[in-house]
């Protein structure tokens, strides 16, 4: 009997050794399918960023040149506001507005 029983227990600690190697193994599997997916994430999160970066660095330029402009067309206006042609224009519109009470 004991000649019967020593190999099924033996046979059942291979079994369960190779059951474990199995397990392992696939959990090997699957930690390594779950850290590429993860790096592919990564991966694209970080050209998102760098693309996004790229496009809030364009839009600062972008706006400013817009701020330069606008200051050159206020001075503009400041400068036209300010000539002996605009007061006058200004006073005969001031007039007109008046005539017309």
């Amino acid at each position: 009997m004991t000649q019967t029983s020593e190999p099924t227990e033996e046979t059942a600690l291979k079994e369960e050794t190779t059951l474990k190697e199995e397990i392992d193994r696939l959990s090997l599997e699957q930690a390594l399918r779950d850290f590429e997916i993860a790096n592919a994430r990564v991966v694209d999160l970080t050209q998102r960023l760098i693309s996004s970066n790229d496009k809030v660095l364009s839009i600062r330029r972008d706006l400013d040149i817009l701020r330069v402009e606008m200051a050159e067309l206020r001075a503009t206006h400041e400068a036209m506001r300010g000539s002996a042609a605009f007061r006058i224009a200004n006073r005969i519109w001031a007039l007109r507005n008046a005539a017309r009470l």
